[in-house]
């Protein structure tokens, strides 16, 4: 068996930058089912090139992200780095709403789809160059309350199946080949609900069957699909897409083809933006913001516009809005 190649150490940047600290979140389990990921050494050592002074935080099941970043917010840091996949950027994405910091993401993941929305490269020499001589853009962040609970979202916030087939898909993904039976068996089961729809610009609710509604803040959603304009993030609104009477078939299309607007289905989909919006679902389902679970129930949606601000490319094709 021939020796392993070690990677080649990081270029120096070159340029006289200044000391900067920056808390580092690094989830060890992110992109376990991608053959080139970048290690704990790697990342550090290509932030101490461009001179930053990373603290460094592992996410595991166990540890308290929340209170790691309102010490270091305490302690004055301003930014605030993301490695792993969208769940590491969004969990940490959602603890800096509201505040004067800014989040910068180094993709190491599966699906990365926060960073294709937001241009940011997948090697993680250029994505920490981004730390350094990129620009920050506001973007948008989704709210959702469930009676007396409620969270921000970045990517999505689901109702339905695609909910339910979230944590045994992704359990698949990650290698775990026994989840596969729990997979087809939520998908075989799972039964279509009645869904009411108020939304906040008219006065009567759209009342219909369906498996599967989504909720969009970013351009870029599940296996990398493109659904809407790259100022998606920023104009205020969710994108809401409703599948109407959409049954299990139309839905294995949508996710084998994508959700584009020619397929034969698409009369189906029911695509609508909106600020505020209210769903009551009979009977229940299942509930989930970027891959996490959020039980059942009826749920109120709305949009913080332009509530954090994230380092991107200088010359990313996403320009500010209003």
């Amino acid at each position: 068996m021939p020796p392993k190649t070690q990677k080649p150490a990081p270029a120096k940047a070159g340029k006289n930058y200044r000391p900067k600290k920056l808390l580092l979140v690094y989830n060890p389990q992110a992109g376990e089912a991608k053959a080139n990921t970048s290690s704990l050494e790697e990342v550090v050592g290509l932030l101490q090139s461009y001179r930053f002074d990373p603290q460094v935080f592992l996410l595991r099941p166990d540890s308290d992200l929340a209170d790691r970043v309102k010490q270091a917010l305490a302690d004055g840091i301003a930014l605030f780095v993301a490695c792993g996949g969208d769940g590491t950027s969004s969990s940490l994405a959602r603890l800096l709403v509201g505040s004067q910091a800014s989040l910068g993401i180094i993709p190491n993941g599966t699906q990365n789809n926060m960073p294709l929305a937001l241009d940011i490269p997948a090697d993680p020499a250029e994505a920490v160059k981004v730390l350094r001589e990129g620009r920050t853009l506001k973007i948008d962040v989704g709210r959702a309350k469930v009676g007396s609970r409620s969270t921000y979202f970045m990517e999505v916030f689901s109702v339905g199946l695609v909910s339910s087939l979230f944590p045994p898909a992704d359990d698949l993904q990650h290698g775990n080949l026994q989840a596969l039976g729990e997979l087809v068996k939520t998908f075989t089961l799972e039964k279509p609900a009645s869904f009411e729809i108020q939304l906040c610009f008219r006065k009567d609710p759209i009342r219909s069957q369906g498996l599967v509604l989504l909720a969009v803040n970013m351009p870029v959603i599940g296996l990398n699909y493109r659904l809407g304009k790259r100022s998606a993030m920023q104009d205020g609104k969710l994108d809401l897409i409703f599948f109407e009477d959409a049954n299990k078939l139309d839905l294995l299309s949508y996710v084998a083809r994508g959700l584009r607007d020619g397929l034969p289905e698409a009369r189906k989909i029911k695509k609508i933006l909106a600020e505020k919006i209210s769903i009551k679902v009979d009977p229940p389902m299942t509930l989930m913001y970027d891959g996490e679970v959020f039980g059942e129930g009826n749920v109120e949606l709305s949009v913080l516009k332009h509530a954090i601000s994230v380092m991107i490319p200088k010359k990313s094709r996403v320009r500010q809005t209003g």
